[in-house]
This record gives structure tokens, C-alpha cells and sequence, in this order.
């Protein structure tokens, strides 16, 4: 994940959120008194757990001579199957699938009604990320230690299984960013687009195929199974859609609120 644009990008729409024109009618309401502090500590929180994934004890020999495919379940089996001679383009393949995915909401911008409160879209978009990226790294592989499908193909050669990273299969963080995007951008749309109806699943299920596409190419290159390609998307689906759902401005007596810190989650905020 392109950590360096998301940080420049905010700090571009920090420099000028004053000077942002006010449309007369809103469809997000975004508070930048604490959500432009949260979001950046969102991502500085990022970059500390990345820290801490790279400190993580690597796999010895012994325990990857003595891992048994059969103890994997069989929908994941076939990810110990893979092609090593295609790894390297597979995971290439996988990561500008996940990149250019990323970059897909700026196509929002086309929209007349949309532009005109782009930053408050962008702002939420990157809101988005943070808390997306927090799930990953949290609720995965910081916390969890599941072996990739690789270590457990005999074709891969063991320097690669004893390097970092060998350990953090849960969850695909590359299917959950691109899920985030894809369908962070079809809510928007079609929140913009209320006149949409029931077509606006048709936008849904278009989301579907770039995480799709992503993960497919992650299992190729036996990075993941497939348990943790469907838990990234329902993860990263999830977010993208939620995230602006909770910033709607026609929401009354409601905030949502991320935090960072010894605990991480979101605090939802009601008045009665």
C-alpha cells in the first residue's frame, strides 16, 4: 500500500480546507475538528505496527520441515499447490491490481455533483484507509500467526520460507485495501445517485471484481488461502461501505468516531 500518497495527498487537503466552497446541500458530513487528527493518527498507528510486523520471529527449519498439508482444511489446500516458477509474476500482478485500485475513487472526480465536495470525499476516503489498514495489521497478522500456503510447498526454496513475513497469512491485507476502494466507490455513487434505486447493486457487484481479480492473484502466488482472501474482502467491503454510510449528513444524533491508541476501534456517538 502506497503509504507516501495517502500522506502527502492529506497534507495537500489539510493546507486548504479552509478554503473549501460549501455546497448548498450536503450528502456527507465530515467533522475535520478531530476526524483530520484521527486519520493521521490512523496512519502513524500504521506505521508503528508495520515496525512491530517486521520484528516478528521468523520460522526456524525444523518447524517448516515438520508442517503437514494435511492439516490444512481442504478449502484452503489447493493454495500449497501452486506453480513456484509463477510466483514472482503473480505477485506482481497482485500488487498493481491492489495499487491501481487504490487510485480507482479519483474517478469520483468525473462526477459534477460529487466534485464539488471532493475534499470531504477524499477526506473520508482516507479516513477509510486508515481504518482499514488498522484492521489489517490489529485484528491480523500483528496478533496472528498464520504459516503462508508457500512454506508448505516443497518447490519454494527454503531461504524464502525462513525469510520475514513467512508467518502472516491472516488475512490478505492486499484483497481488503483494494475491497475498500472498489466499494467505497460504488456507496458514493450511488449515495450522490439516490435516484439509482435497486440498479445501484449493479455498482456492488461491479466492486466485487477488482478484489476479486486481486485475491485470485494472491492465492496464484501462495501468498494466501483462500479463508483469508474472503475475510479480507468481507473486511475491507465492510469498511468501504460503512465508513461513508456513518458520515451521511441526513444522519441526526449520530457521529462515528475512530480511535487509536492502547485499544483500536470506533466509538459511536448518539444523543437521545
Amino acid at each position: 500500500m502506497n503509504k507516501t500518497f495517502f500522506f502527502i495527498t492529506f497534507l495537500l487537503c489539510f493546507t486548504i480546507v479552509r478554503a473549501q466552497k460549501k455546497a448548498d446541500k450536503k450528502v456527507y458530513k465530515y467533522n475535520y475538528k478531530w476526524e483530520i487528527p484521527a486519520t493521521v493518527a490512523g496512519f502513524g498507528l500504521n506505521v508503528y505496527g508495520l515496525d512491530i510486523l517486521k520484528d516478528k520471529p521468523r520460522l526456524d527449519s525444523l518447524t517448516i520441515l515438520n508442517l503437514d498439508r494435511d492439516d490444512i482444511w481442504c478449502i484452503d489446500l489447493r493454495a500449497t499447490y501452486q506453480d513456484a516458477g509463477k510466483y514472482k509474476s503473480a505477485q506482481l500482478i497482485s500488487d498493481i491490481g491492489m495499487n491501481i485500485s487504490l487510485f480507482l475513487p479519483a474517478l469520483l472526480a468525473l462526477d459534477d455533483d460529487i466534485r464539488k465536495d471532493w475534499l470531504d470525499v477524499l477526506l473520508i476516503y482516507l479516513e477509510t484507509q486508515a481504518i482499514g489498514a488498522n484492521l489489517y495489521l490489529w485484528a491480523g497478522p500483528v496478533n496472528n500467526s498464520r504459516i503462508r500456503p508457500f512454506v508448505y510447498n516443497p518447490d519454494f526454496e527454503l531461504e524464502m520460507k525462513m525469510g520475514g513475513g513467512a508467518h502472516d497469512s491472516f488475512y490478505s491485507g492486499h484483497t481488503l485495501w483494494t475491497a475498500s476502494a472498489s466499494f467505497f466507490m460504488a456507496k458514493v455513487y450511488s449515495d450522490y445517485h439516490p435516484e439509482l434505486g435497486n440498479k445501484k447493486y449493479w455498482y456492488f457487484a461491479a466492486a466485487l471484481i477488482p478484489p476479486a481479480f486481486v485475491g485470485i492473484y494472491r492465492f496464484k502466488a501462495s501468498k494466501h488461502f483462500p479463508t483469508d482472501i474472503f475475510t479480507g474482502l468481507a473486511l475491507g467491503a465492510a469498511t468501504g461501505i460503512l465508513v461513508p454510510h456513518l458520515h451521511k449528513a441526513n444522519r441526526k444524533n449520530f457521529a462515528l468516531a475512530p480511535f487509536f491508541g492502547s485499544y483500536n476501534g470506533i466509538a459511536v456517538l448518539m444523543n437521545f
